[in-house]
């Protein structure tokens, strides 16, 4: 019986830390509901295809096999037109490369396509994607060579694989901006997303930190210092500053000089996003500090806004 009121004791005085049953209940809810949703799209079998225009310069019997089992693929939704002055256009080889900045690929077929792959020529269909996006030009182009390779085989079968038949299709990718010698990597898009996140997670610390000065004395003891209040708030918000600062430079001087991150075209801009996410974040610890109680509260609603903000930032 003793046992069990120690444990009663314990629960009541849980009960009554409204921030610690957030942390316990509310903060996992949240974080479970906003993953699902960002995550809603995978589980979804209605899941929206990809537009992909596509350019027929040629209109030949093997064109319009390719361009008919391109538009039976499920994910793909083929588009031969679009909407210019109201009415629909086949798409050039112009209109298609803009639309690839939004639909990520792009498919050219190009002119004497037929002619020349039954002559025996090497011929090639076009597969122009945007360099930034890997998962739909790769769709896209192993869609392409899949229907050429059946094509062939289908043809190959049907003249009974003559020297004089044979056909000699391929797939050529381009990316869309070839001026640029950059490959995007992985660590474009990690450094930058766990930076944010390990600057939040300081935050969380500079927070705790400050209201454990608040609840130990040491804050009235630097009151009695020569020394304002909004003087303490300011010499808080400035360390945490620097700190993001400093640790915003060193993960991406890292991502740069060891694993040759590209920083972008302009290190000014980088620098000026670094500084505002660096106040953003200084803010945010003495906004936690000035309404927590307890370091445990700040440590369990900061842990709630960090993993609700890198859930909805990917």
């Amino acid at each position: 019986m003793k046992s069990w009121y120690i444990a009663k004791k314990d629960l009541l005085i849980l009960l009554k830390d409204i921030p610690g049953l957030i942390y316990l209940f509310i903060t996992p809810i949240i974080v479970i509901a906003v993953a699902s949703f960002a995550l809603s799209n995978v589980f979804d079998s209605k899941t929206e295809k990809f537009k992909i225009p596509i350019v027929v310069q040629d209109h030949g019997e093997l064109a319009e096999k390719v361009v008919k089992e391109l538009k039976n693929i499920p994910a793909l939704d083929i588009q031969e037109t679009y909407k210019a002055d109201g009415t629909n256009q086949p798409y050039t080889e112009e209109e298609a490369k803009k639309e690839v900045q939004t639909k990520k690929a792009a498919i050219i077929i190009p002119k004497d396509f037929t002619q020349h792959a039954y002559s025996g020529m090497e011929t090639k269909i076009i597969v122009i994607e945007d360099k930034v996006d890997r998962i739909i030009p790769s769709i896209v182009s192993n869609a392409v060579t899949q229907i050429i390779s059946d094509l062939e085989k289908g043809i190959a079968d049907q003249q009974q694989a003559s020297a004089q038949t044979q056909l000699n299709m391929k797939v050529e990718s381009k990316e869309l901006a070839e001026e640029s010698e950059h490959k995007p990597t992985p660590f474009e898009s990690n450094v930058p997303g766990y930076a944010v996140m390990f600057v939040l997670l300081g935050t969380a610390s500079a927070a705790g930190a400050f209201v454990e000065e608040r609840e130990n004395g040491t804050l009235r003891k630097i009151l009695t210092l020569p020394v304002n209040s909004l003087s303490i708030i300011l010499g808080k918000m400035l360390s945490c500053f620097i700190t993001a600062i400093v640790q915003c430079a060193v993960l991406f001087s890292v991502g740069h000089f060891v694993f040759g991150m590209w920083l972008g075209k302009s290190i000014l801009a980088l620098a000026l996003l670094v500084v505002c996410t660096a106040f953003a974040s200084s803010s945010l610890a003495i906004l936690l500090a000035s309404i927590c109680k307890s370091r445990s509260q700040a440590n369990g609603i900061s842990i709630l806004i960090v993993l609700s903000m890198s859930a909805l930032g990917g």
